[in-house]
């Protein structure tokens, strides 16, 4: 099966200019040569697709509002007249798969593509000076200094402001359990892919989540914490924000990191571990907490690959002697704020 001929230039956007995998993916995501005329005529108003493609203006803005809905296209954040593509594969992946009656045979496409062929998309990312779509926050209480953590820094700040709030289930989960991974994920059966803003409003309006307290959005943040997830947020800071909580068996983030070498697909949070050898008792709870594999045991004690450290927290929220904590190792300058 080939990339249809008005989607080539998407295909390559996307990372996978000749891949038969994305284009039975196209095929299922948008239904014939209408489709395939609006999505290749984006970005633009309805008005300015219609005119692009010869739509009549009322056909063309209903089937655009419908892709919307579907989980295929996005309405433009800064202007919510105009409509475009996804740029980037994993938000594409994400959308189209979030609703319920996604098809088994859209799962286990998505999980070829993601973990079978992003081989060269990744090795051409690592070219590139791209900054990464996530960045780690840390558990707070697990920082040495508290004064050094930032509102930016902080996950539990995000939600205490927020005027919307959502959750829905977290979308790796689903593609990984539906082709066999994840059987012993840690994470709570309650949905803690979090959303505000924006994003909040997304969700609500496809009906895929559920509407958020504050009081309830900071509870799931917890739970999330002593699962042994990863706060993962929007790497720059504006009003509307999301946080994954990832974990290492399901989540595409680790997955780039862990199996194709790229740590570039996440940006660390401003703090990294550090162990005080005089309380350490061995126990090695922090190796099998650690989402990153950073940490292993060597003469009894935690060895720390620091260059594999993002500086979650997670090891040292249940180091029982209290032996693990973390440092501000890099200034507020590293927090991308556009």
């Amino acid at each position: 099966m080939f990339i249809p001929e008005p989607l080539k230039d998407y295909a390559a956007q996307l990372g996978f200019p000749e891949s038969p995998t994305l284009a039975r993916i196209f095929t299922l995501l948008y239904d014939g040569p209408d489709d395939l005329a609006l999505v290749a005529a984006l970005p633009g108003t309805a008005e300015e697709v219609a005119a692009k493609t010869g739509l009549p203006g009322d056909r063309a803005r209903k089937r655009l509002m419908e892709m919307v809905k579907q989980g295929v296209i996005i309405v433009d954040f800064k202007n919510f007249s105009r409509f475009r593509r996804f740029p980037a594969m994993i938000e594409l992946r994400d959308s189209s798969v979030a609703g319920p009656d996604t098809s088994e045979e859209l799962l286990k496409l998505w999980e070829r593509l993601v973990l079978v062929e992003s081989g060269p998309m990744i090795q051409g990312l690592k070219g590139r000076e791209i900054a990464p779509m996530v960045r780690v926050v840390p558990i707070e209480r697990t920082v040495e200094a508290r004064n050094t953590v930032l509102d930016v820094d902080s996950a539990r700040r995000i939600f205490q402001e927020a005027d919307i709030i959502t959750a829905m289930p977290c979308v790796c989960r689903k593609i990984a359990r539906a082709n066999g991974r994840g059987g012993d994920c840690p994470a709570p059966k309650e949905a803690v892919c979090l959303q505000t803003g924006l994003f909040a409003a997304g969700v609500a309006a496809r009906g895929l989540g559920e509407k958020l307290s504050r009081e309830e959005a900071l509870r799931r943040v917890g739970i999330a914490e002593e699962a042994g997830l990863v706060h993962m947020v929007r790497n720059n800071v504006q009003k509307d924000m999301f946080m994954c909580n990832c974990c290492s068996c399901c989540c595409t983030g680790l997955h780039f990191v862990l199996n194709y070498n790229y740590p570039g697909a996440v940006a660390p949070s401003r703090f990294s571990i550090r162990l005080d050898p005089d309380l350490c008792s061995s126990c090695g709870v922090c190796v099998d907490r650690c989402q990153f594999k950073a940490i292993t045991m060597n003469g009894g004690l935690p060895e720390i690959a620091l260059d594999r450290c993002m500086g979650c927290g997670n090891c040292a929220l249940t180091c029982p002697e209290e032996a693990l904590s973390l440092v501000e190792t890099r200034p507020r300058e590293h927090i991308r704020v556009k």
